[in-house]
Parts: structure tokens; C-alpha cells; sequence
């Protein structure tokens, strides 16, 4: 438990009204993980504070750190925001899965540095106006292995084929090739075209998805695909994913 004051990187992830004049803000930190801080006097107009913790706000904070209970924070330097993110409930929704994911992924642990930049970059690429679902869909297919749950995506998880038809089997947890498709009568179903994306998400680097382009009716079925291996392997999505298919339907 620290006592003393330090100083460290953080993401705001929400932040509440507390009593009166006060907030409750949780910040994703880059040494402590999730970590939830008393804020003092946000509601004041003339606080200093309360500009440097407005949720999808990120930079330098000072404050106690507890591995339990309440932290309190100091003060913010160097604060920036994702603005679009901020102003648009559609980017906003797909953030907020986000950090929920990595939440359910890394519970109150400090989330490795190599997941916190990949974080931190698909924010970057929500926020300037690349594709938010397919970003998602990406970190998802990629998540799975800080889930314990990584799939096959490789071969044909049942004679190790790499060529062929494949279709993606949540029992088996991988691919499995058209030979082989009477092991599992569940398998997704899926087309080929999918089963290409999912392969393609579970490798690539978020530096490359400018290269993508994905009609509207695929990126549906990516994501059905998607929430049938998550509901079959991980066992649960966090609520803001409800939010998420509301939306879609709003398209309608």
C-alpha cells in the first residue's frame, strides 16, 4: 500500500458524482492497473481538478495509490483528451467496451505494457475517425490470449491442416477444416470471407488497419462470429456490449 504521494500515466475511464462536491473517477494506470480515486471538489466551478478527469481525459496524475479501497488524487498535468470520442456517443460506446474488456481481461492487476500501448493506440485510431467496430473487433480477436482462451487460427486444430476450406469451431477452440467439419456439429458456419477476417484480426497490427475496408453486412457477420466465440469461451460479455447492439439496431 502506498502512502506517500506518486506520480503516474493514466486513462480516465468514468467518473461519478460522489456526496456533494466530489467525484469518484476510475482511471486505468500504467503502473497500478484499474484504480478508482477520491476527487476533491470537482463540483466547484473554480477547481482545477475537475477539467483533468473527465472520462476518455489522459496524461500525468499525482496521488495515494491503494492496492485496496479508495486512492486519492493530487493533481493532473499534461492532460489531453480524445475529443471525438468524448463527442460522440458511437465512439464513445465502443471505448467503453473497450476498457471493460480489458477490465474483465486483466481484473485489478497492472496491465501489461505491451497491452497497455495497444490499448492506448486503438483509442488513438478510434479518435481519429478509423473504423471503431473493426478496431474492436481486432483488440477482441486479439484479447482472447490475455483471456487464456486464445484460438487455433493457425491450422485445422484437429489434423493440422492449413489449406483448405475452414470454419471456426468454439468446442474445439480453433479452425477446423471442411475434412474435419463432422467433428464438431455446432461449428459457426461460417463463410470463408469471415473465417479470412478473423484470421487476419488475430494477427495484424493496428498499424496496418488503414488497409482494410469491410462492407457493412460482413462486418455484421464478423461480429456474430466474434460474440459467439466470446460467449462460448470467455462465457460472459460486460454489460456496455447491450449498449453497443442497440445502436446497430438503430440503424434500422
Amino acid at each position: 500500500m502506498h502512502q506517500t504521494a506518486t506520480n503516474f500515466f493514466g486513462i480516465v475511464v468514468r467518473r461519478q458524482r460522489y456526496k456533494e462536491r466530489d467525484a469518484l473517477v476510475t482511471i486505468l494506470t500504467k503502473e497500478y492497473g484499474f484504480r478508482t480515486f477520491l476527487v476533491r471538489g470537482t463540483q466547484n466551478s473554480k477547481s482545477k481538478i475537475s477539467g483533468s478527469v473527465i472520462t476518455f481525459s489522459y496524461g500525468e496524475y499525482t496521488g495515494v495509490v491503494r492496492d485496496s479501497g479508495l486512492s486519492y488524487l493530487n493533481s493532473a498535468s499534461n492532460i489531453k483528451q480524445f475529443d471525438e470520442i468524448v463527442q460522440d456517443i458511437e465512439l464513445n460506446a465502443y471505448a467503453t467496451f473497450l476498457f471493460d474488456l480489458f477490465h474483465e481481461a486483466f481484473i485489478d492487476d497492472p496491465v501489461p505494457d505491451v497491452w497497455y500501448r495497444r490499448l492506448f493506440k486503438a483509442l488513438l485510431y478510434i479518435d481519429n475517425g478509423y473504423d471503431a467496430q473493426i478496431v474492436v473487433n481486432i483488440m477482441q480477436m486479439q484479447l482472447l490470449d490475455a483471456f487464456g482462451v486464445k484460438p487455433n487460427m493457425d491450422s485445422c486444430v484437429v489434423g493440422g491442416e492449413t489449406e483448405g476450406v475452414f470454419d471456426f469451431s468454439v468446442l474445439l477452440g480453433g479452425l477446423i477444416c471442411s475434412k474435419h467439419f463432422d467433428s464438431d456439429i455446432h461449428r459457426l458456419h461460417i463463410p470463408k470471407r469471415i473465417v479470412y477476417f478473423l484470421r487476419l484480426f488475430s494477427k495484424i497490427s493496428l498499424d496496418q488497419i488503414g488497409k482494410i475496408e469491410i462492407k457493412e453486412n460482413n462486418k455484421d457477420l464478423i461480429q456474430h462470429a466474434i460474440d459467439a466465440i466470446y460467449l462460448g469461451t470467455v462465457g460472459y460479455y460486460p454489460k456496455s456490449k447491450n449498449f453497443i447492439d442497440k445502436m446497430k439496431r438503430w440503424r434500422f
